[in-house]
């Protein structure tokens, strides 16, 4: 019996001309290898980040789908009754609208925060929309969710009448949107005007007011291109004028700063619904810097000014390579560290720059 070749000195041949911003080369190398070995994991997640930096989103939406065999432990199965008894309900995959569909939230709160937006155009074409997120942002979702039955995630049920289904992720695809559409209205979530009064009392409105993020879920894979330490923000608390506040909640928490840093994570937040507090500070904040959190999602969201911070060359499938603005929010700039590596401190020198020049993004 023939044995299959080895193909991972080629992937790392292509993941370094994708990093090299050799994208076509990267693609059509990474689609044939995927043809090649259809079932090798790594194949199929290359071929899936050269589409996402090549701007090729319909093919890389359907490559996305490796998540499901990465990540199993993130995705249930759904199931109806059937004759001989459960079995499989059928993703929706984009043709003939259903009268009803059920859409299962997946994977980080940052991801549900940047795709919900997407649930009210199921609903306006018609939909009846049943959403099963996070209930933790329940409320923070709130003002996209009129006229869809939203539901908790974590708990078995029934959902009468639904005959297809589909992962959050996966709307962009199934609605045939283009990126020009991936943006839409922004903001497209609002605070609570009550607890914004709140914050900015706390917050008061001396100096040039930042709130800052330096640490991720340290357990996700992509921790360590994305976290930074807290340090790493002394460019920016030097700049004449500035006031830092700590949006950080839960790891890295208490890490030391070596400048003054207003920590308000213990205040925000401490019952069971999340980010209502962070979005009423964000708004009575004049920027946000950030690493890549669920944070950045929430003040883009909101269409408040937000720098991120972010690895040279091994950003996120959602940052294309090569721009400093995203296809998904217009109050985000990304500041990249240079020549493709990890130097956060020239990251946080060239946003310390932009900060004091007031080269920043404007609100949306």
């Amino acid at each position: 019996m023939a044995q299959t070749p080895d193909i991972t000195p080629l992937l790392r041949l292509l993941e370094e001309a994708r990093h090299a911003g050799r994208l076509t080369e990267a693609v059509a190398g990474a689609r044939a290898l995927s043809q090649l070995q259809p079932e090798h994991l790594k194949a199929r997640v290359v071929l899936a980040r050269a589409l996402f930096n090549a701007g090729l989103w319909q093919e890389a939406w359907e490559a996305y789908e490796v998540r499901f065999d990465l990540m199993p432990e993130h995705f249930v199965k759904v199931m109806r009754r059937g004759p001989t008894g459960p079995e499989p309900i059928p993703f929706w995959r984009g043709d003939t609208l259903p009268e009803a569909l059920l859409v299962m939230g997946e994977q980080g709160l940052g991801d549900t925060i940047q795709f919900a937006r997407f649930l009210p155009m199921l609903r306006d074409r018609g939909v009846r929309v049943h959403a099963v997120l996070d209930a933790r942002v329940h409320k923070l979702l709130s003002p996209l969710m009129e006229g869809i039955d939203l539901r908790a995630a974590g708990t078995s049920g029934r959902v009468k009448g639904v005959k297809s289904w589909l992962p959050l992720l996966n709307l962009p695809r199934a609605l045939g949107l283009s990126p020009q559409d991936y943006q839409g209205p922004v903001p497209y979530l609002a605070p609570d005007e009550e607890r914004v009064a709140r914050w900015r009392d706390r917050i008061g409105k001396q100096g040039f007011r930042i709130g800052i993020v330096w640490q991720g879920n340290p357990d996700a894979p992509v921790d360590r291109n994305r976290s930074v330490p807290l340090p790493v923000f002394t460019p920016i608390a030097a700049l004449p004028g500035v006031r830092l506040f700590a949006l950080q909640k839960g790891p890295g928490e208490e890490a030391e700063a070596p400048f003054a840093l207003d920590r308000l994570g213990h205040e925000m937040d401490t019952g069971p619904d999340w980010f209502l507090d962070t979005a009423a500070a964000i708004t009575a904040l004049d920027l946000v810097v950030t690493v890549d959190t669920a944070v950045l999602h929430v003040a883009g969201a909101l269409g408040r000014p937000a720098l991120m911070l972010t690895h040279g060359r091994n950003a996120d499938w959602r940052w294309q390579p090569g721009r400093d603005d995203t296809i998904w929010y217009p109050s985000v700039r990304l500041v990249r560290c240079p020549d493709g590596g990890a130097d956060w401190n020239a990251a946080a020198a060239r946003a310390a720059s932009l900060i004091g020049t007031g080269n920043l993004p404007s609100a949306a």
